[in-house]
């Protein structure tokens, strides 16, 4: 697997365990938790290779989502 097709792979699977989560938790329907995560600054982070959050596992990243849905912004 290349580099860019790894990259894409672990940024679809953070994402899926996220938004269930994010139903999970939140009782959010599919379309508002699709909604929260990809318009967040968290998932702003996660899908530039540069932070190397993509390597992290998705429950630490949901750690920042969950800080930045209730303080209003991503604290990294």
């Amino acid at each position: 697997m290349n580099g860019e097709k790894n990259f894409q792979f672990l940024l679809e699977a953070i994402s899926t365990d996220i938004i269930s989560w994010l139903i999970r938790d939140n009782g959010l329907s599919i379309s508002e938790a699709v909604s929260t995560w990809y318009n967040s600054e968290t998932f702003e982070r996660i899908s530039n290779s540069d932070t190397g959050m993509y390597v992290e596992s998705p429950a630490y990243n949901y750690e920042f989502l969950k800080r930045e849905l209730h303080t209003g912004r991503f604290q990294g």
